[in-house]
């Protein structure tokens, strides 16, 4: 089975995401008629320094330490790098809808596209070919919480947090749920004081149930689904704003 993992060359994520990664690659290395093959969304720019200052200035100092830091590492391929740790290939490209990125899923003959911590949306023309099918990481528990950091508004809002492993369908957050975890509850409050330390160890468990799922699918030769993504009244979320922020700091989330 070939397997194309998708993720972004730089994230707000502390070491960059790359512990989803590692746990990944771990849990599958010596998986026998397994290939995994990773791709690099080129996204490095001289705009990700500027918005890590404004999410220093806001409050959110953590994680705009941790953008600029991961920022900085991507220069020195540290994706690279940790592929080249587990023997796994590595490809860059600049847009996952992309005509050349396209003609290369067609000619890999992939099998399963699994995309992690990118911010595009993927067009039904390379969500079709796939045989399998293509798989997101949300960051938030579906079917009810869609749209961006709702992890980040869980937490505000004093709700439990978590992430949910869906089959990816053209509408965003939409797909039926392969598996939802929740990663930390109100009256626990490991990790529920600081952000960054909730999705760097929320990173690690991803690695870990996405390598169970793959077996799964390797086993059946189809993605497993849980659940219906269905929901009476989803709640949307988006990136906060300055005002926001403080209203979180004031609250006693560290960012």
């Amino acid at each position: 089975m070939k397997i194309l993992v998708v993720t972004s060359e730089v994230t707000f994520v502390p070491e960059n995401y790359n512990q989803f990664l590692e746990g990944l690659f771990r849990e599958m290395s010596g998986e026998k008629e397994l290939f995994i093959e990773l791709v690099i969304l080129r996204n490095n720019s001289f705009i990700l320094p500027l918005k890590s200052f404004f999410l220093m200035l806001s409050g959110a100092r953590f994680i705009g330490f941790h953008l600029l830091k991961n920022s900085f590492k991507a220069f020195f391929k540290d994706r690279a790098s940790l592929a080249q740790k587990y023997n796994i290939p590595v490809h860059y490209f600049y847009n996952p809808n992309s005509s050349d990125f396209l003609l290369f899923v067609k000619n890999y003959q992939t099998d399963l596209i699994i995309n992690a911590r990118t911010r595009f949306i993927y067009k039904n023309s390379i969500l079709k070919l796939p045989r399998l099918g293509a798989i997101n990481i949300h960051h938030g528990l579906l079917p009810d919480y869609r749209g961006t950091m709702c992890d980040l508004w869980a937490l505000h809002e004093e709700r439990p947090t978590g992430f949910t492993i869906h089959v990816m369908e053209k509408k965003i957050d939409n797909g039926s749920i392969i598996r939802r975890v929740q990663t930390s509850t109100p009256d626990n409050p490991l990790y529920r004081k600081n952000f960054a330390d909730l999705i760097f160890q929320s990173s690690k468990m991803e690695g870990i149930e996405m390598a169970q799922i793959i077996k799964s699918i390797r086993k059946n030769q189809s993605i497993p689904i849980e659940m219906n993504n269905i929901s009476t009244s989803p709640t949307y979320t988006k990136n906060p704003d300055f005002f926001s922020i403080r209203k979180m700091l004031r609250k006693g989330i560290k960012l």
